[in-house]
């Protein structure tokens, strides 16, 4: 037993040193300055998962907490020229737990309200991954940490491994490996430029990727085609037609003696075409598809057709892997170029095309690449992407927070979402009204308020209006004005922090302790008092 209190003794001797103090302060108040510089650089979400809520931050509150715990309990018993010390120490004890009371129990998140519908769920500031087997009716849902960098979870479930995580990241491109090399889903990614202009552009066939076949760049239309459809580029035939089949990437450019002409439909000539062993109808002035035997458009042939006439009056280049095609006006022909080993010239602005990397064993993506996050104008411009790594069967794939991803797995569809977590409130909020001031003479908002109806069940409704430092409350939560958004229909939609603060009457009663101690403390005990015999002045 007295051993046990020889220890306690040193823990309490030590922890109650006014130097201990002193430095804890001071690493203290050094971490809120780093926390500030961090927050106003780069967002409050990376502040809090750094500094303001990481476990080193919450050890030094902590050891704060036992400073002035043992400060106070090494200056026991009681003695009364130390009231008002006693006094303000127990008003920062209370301030702690306090505090800590709101960090376990307290609810601090946002409610996006759209006009005019019903919304009861609070975004936390918590990030969840789910698993959804719709086939089963069975979710899993897993909690992913709260750090500031990227995380390795190591978690698996069913075959399917979650790999990691990252709190802050940005798209890059990347190529992803496929099982089989198609070369009819090539990609290609591209340097077009000029004296004044340069683009990288990526063009892919596969499927999967998230890049287009197509794109424009002002006036110039760019088409990525397979690479067996060049040879029918390089024919300049008479009517400039070019037949192909998707299936097999077969092409031919008929020539006039290939094309038998029918009665036309509705005014539109039908044209009948023998390709690949079949007589092929078309209406090639209205559709690229085929017509079945009842003269409708057929969806399901995999054939097609198409008039390189109708790309000779405005800029179109045609790219095929490493080969390229264009029509030049000059001498009103339509050029192919075998193979951009060299940069080729294109007949507009002076413009030229160079191959920076074509592959067919792998198609590119955007994949997220953590990075820390930048803030400007209170708005985070960079970094503002959460993703998670999956790995199912040896594939790999990312999973964002911009939108789920569905994968079939072994015939069974599975969905995966990161999202942040929420919480169901047992009401609704309506917003009716969002109203916006702006400076005179811009666009800059001076003010935004919100007007919301609250339905509280059985209880009925009421109506409120939410603007800066005047809240909604309701049933211990708080609702503020936070931020607002245009939705796509045209009005307006409006963000409010949630908040829940089950320590707060324990935080006034501390503030309260602090001011009355250090009253007591440093104005009535430091009053002089009179000797017996003299009068006051």
């Amino acid at each position: 037993m007295n051993i046990i209190i020889q220890y306690y003794r040193k823990v309490e001797l030590f922890f109650g040193n006014l130097k201990f103090a002193v430095f804890i302060i001071l690493l203290f108040a050094a971490s809120l300055a780093y926390g500030t510089f961090m927050e106003s650089y780069h967002g409050t979400e990376y502040a809090n998962r750094l500094i303001y809520k990481s476990l080193w931050f919450m050890g030094i509150q902590f050891a704060m907490f036992l400073s002035i715990l043992f400060a106070t309990l090494i200056r026991l018993p009681f003695k009364k020229h130390l009231a008002g010390f006693y006094v303000i120490h127990a008003g920062l004890i209370t301030l702690f737990l306090g505090s800590y009371v709101t960090y376990h129990s307290g609810v601090d998140g946002t409610m996006t309200l759209n006009p005019n519908l019903p919304a009861r769920e609070i975004q936390l500031n918590e990030d969840e991954f789910k698993i959804q087997f719709p086939s089963k009716g069975k979710e899993v849902t897993i909690a992913l940490p709260y750090g500031a960098f990227e995380k390795e979870l190591g978690y698996e479930y069913e075959g399917i491994r979650i790999n990691k995580f990252l709190p802050f990241a940005e798209n890059e491109q990347g190529w992803i490996p496929v099982k089989v090399e198609d070369k009819t889903q090539s990609s290609t990614q591209y340097l077009l430029y000029n004296d004044n202009f340069s683009e990288k552009l990526t063009l892919s066939l596969h499927p999967q990727s998230d890049f287009n076949n197509t794109q424009r760049l002002g006036p110039l239309n760019v088409h990525y085609m397979p690479e067996t459809l060049l040879g029918c580029f390089d024919d300049n035939t008479q009517d400039g037609l070019i037949i192909w089949n998707g299936e097999t990437s077969g092409c031919m450019s008929p020539g006039p003696s290939d094309i038998r002409k029918l009665k036309s439909i509705n005014g539109r000539e039908v044209i009948e075409v023998s390709f690949e062993g079949r007589q092929i109808r078309f209406l090639p002035t209205m559709s690229p598809l085929p017509l079945d035997d009842k003269m409708e458009l057929n969806e399901l042939s995999p054939f097609r057709i198409f008039s390189k006439k109708m790309f000779e009056t405005a800029p179109h280049l045609f790219l095929f892997g490493k080969n390229a095609a264009f029509f030049n006006k000059e001498n009103q022909k339509w050029e192919s170029h075998a193979s951009i080993q060299k940069d080729i010239e294109l007949p507009w602005m002076g413009f030229k095309v160079s191959v920076l990397e074509h592959r067919s064993d792998a198609y590119p993506t955007m994949v997220p690449v953590y990075t820390k996050p930048i803030q400007d104008n209170s708005q985070v411009i960079k970094g503002n992407l959460k993703a998670v790594e999956v790995e199912i069967e040896g594939q790999r794939f990312w999973v964002n927070s911009l939108e789920p991803v569905a994968y079939n797995k072994n015939g069974e569809r599975v969905t995966f979402e990161l999202s942040k977590k929420q919480l169901l409130l047992p009401y609704e909020i309506v917003l009716d009204q969002f109203k916006m001031d702006t400076d005179p003479g811009t666009n800059n908002p001076a003010s935004y308020e919100s007007f919301v109806t609250l339905f509280k069940g059985n209880e009925g409704s009421t109506k409120h209006r939410v603007f800066m430092n005047n809240p909604l409350k309701y049933k211990d939560f708080t609702f503020y004005q936070a931020s607002y958004f245009q939705t796509n229909e045209g009005p307006f939609g409006s963000v409010l922090s949630v908040n829940f603060d089950p320590g707060r009457f324990w935080k006034y009663l501390g503030s309260l302790l602090l001011v009355l101690g250090s009253i007591w403390h440093f104005v009535i005990r430091k009053r002089p008092h009179l000797k017996p015999g003299e009068a006051s002045a």
